[in-house]
């Protein structure tokens, strides 16, 4: 069945396919990294001709939205950085100040967020939750990189706080709000299977005190873990510099 109308003219429906996808986006049930549907299920979703599905993405990729990689299909790109948005280039010491500075804002807003969502989060965030934490828990154990499950973590977190500007100030940052995997490849530097390990404790304590409805625990525990996460960052800077 057609969720759209079928008197819509096609640049209409192409537009309205554009607006749902964005708000999935927006709303964090598309992330970073995230492949979008094939076309065939696009179609039948919507039920809209192929010619609209590919009108439709065309116009998400032109607001940097998605990206197609040959070959893989179209995936689910971060937002564009603005002026407020952090860029980290290797061992620049006016960018490793700007990190620095970008997770001290952090973590001041993620401490209220994991106190909310310990008051406020749904059966099904709280799965979330756990969700990307099992998956982070698979990479690190795996000895992989781990970013992405990291920053879904913190995200889902940031979600079940129920409060959009939470999550939209996570997002607008980008995974570059976790930035040991690029300053780690552009240093030479080796992964460190014990402070992946740490970091994997830390989000467990974090999510154990949202689960057991504890705001204060969760407050505690997420400042710990980014002001922890705030020194590692450092050490690592200056690994970097010295080579």
């Amino acid at each position: 069945m057609s969720l759209l109308s079928s008197d819509t003219p096609r640049m209409g429906l192409a537009h309205k396919v554009v607006a749902a996808l964005r708000q999935r986006i927006i709303y964090g049930n598309l992330v970073p990294g995230d492949k979008l549907p094939t076309e065939h299920k696009l179609i039948e979703e919507f039920g809209v001709s192929r010619t609209v599905i590919r009108e439709a993405i065309s116009g998400l990729k032109a607001e940097g939205l998605l990206s197609s990689r040959q070959g893989a299909g179209v995936f689910i790109l971060p937002p564009k950085k603005t002026d407020t948005t952090l860029s980290l280039h290797g061992e620049n010491p006016k960018t490793i100040a700007s990190v620095i500075e970008t997770l001290e804002l952090r973590t001041a807003v993620e401490i209220g967020a994991a106190e909310l969502a310990a008051q406020r989060r749904s059966p099904a965030q709280e799965a979330e939750i756990f969700a990307c934490f099992n998956a982070f828990k698979a990479r690190v154990k795996a000895e992989e990189l781990s970013e992405k499950e990291d920053f879904a973590f913190h995200v889902a977190i940031a979600k079940a706080a129920n409060n959009k500007k939470f999550y939209d100030f996570l997002i607008a940052q980008g995974r570059a709000n976790i930035p040991r995997s690029e300053l780690r490849i552009k240093a030479g530097l080796p992964m460190d299977p014990d402070l992946e390990m740490r970091i994997l404790n830390e989000h467990s304590d974090i999510m154990e005190a949202i689960a057991d409805c504890n705001a204060e625990a969760a407050g505690l525990a997420m400042r710990l873990h980014l002001s922890r996460s705030l020194e590692r960052y450092r050490k690592m800077a200056r690994k970097a510099q010295a080579r």
